[in-house]
């Protein structure tokens, strides 16, 4: 069993470590892709879709790989969305750590030793100001903004607001997105952008 006890600043500099030489993390969308995410040089793995049957063989995989895996906690399928199904994740699966959009699984998650990352959609600035209240209010180990596209535009508010490293999500397609997203400031993308995937492990120490 995970401790209970857990520093939100180790966590974020745990996950910042995995991305510093590394900053794509790849996303699994479906089963079928694990065996490419697998092969990649990629630190973190991000597990969007996938369910209840399969999930403990794909984050035994990514374990062996040498990844660490994060369960989109809000699109699991047969596992249910409270408290017990953050318990379930980590303790009989072994998770190392969550994505999701709800404060009260951030919340479990941390008491459970698990590392934390909180998706913030923002389409205007009322999702803007109610995802940081969101964040204040959870202190994630790191949140995922989404499109990432936008982090050029909302990383002085929320480098003035909170100081929760931010990870660029949804749509991160090409090179340009990477690069324009790393020069606003994140620490690394999530994308299943297989092109992106060779790149790193072509380019990235």
């Amino acid at each position: 069993m995970r401790s209970n006890v857990k520093n939100n600043v180790d966590g974020a500099q745990r996950i910042a470590y995995c991305l510093k030489r590394k900053p794509i993390i790849t996303s699994l969308m479906n089963v079928d892709e694990l065996p490419s995410v697998l092969e990649t040089d990629s630190n973190i793995v991000f597990i969007l879709k996938t369910d209840i049957f399969v999930i403990e063989s794909i984050v035994e995989q990514i374990r062996e790989a040498g990844k660490l895996s994060f369960v989109h906690f809000d699109l699991i399928e047969g596992i249910g969305k409270d408290k017990t199904g953050v318990a379930y994740l980590a303790e009989k699966v072994g998770i190392d750590g969550i994505v999701t959009t709800k404060n009260t699984a951030i919340v479990e998650a941390k008491k459970l030793g698990l590392l934390t990352v909180q998706r913030l959609f923002v389409f205007d600035s009322v999702s803007l100001d109610n995802g940081i209240r969101m964040i204040k209010a959870s202190d994630p180990d790191a949140i995922e903004v989404l499109p990432g596209m936008v982090c050029k535009r909302i990383m002085e508010r929320i480098r003035t607001e909170v100081n929760v490293p931010v990870i660029a999500g949804g749509l991160m397609i090409d090179l340009e997105d990477f690069d324009t997203a790393l020069k606003s400031g994140v620490i690394g993308i999530s994308t299943s952008s297989k092109e992106l995937w060779r790149w790193q492990d072509e380019n990235m120490l």
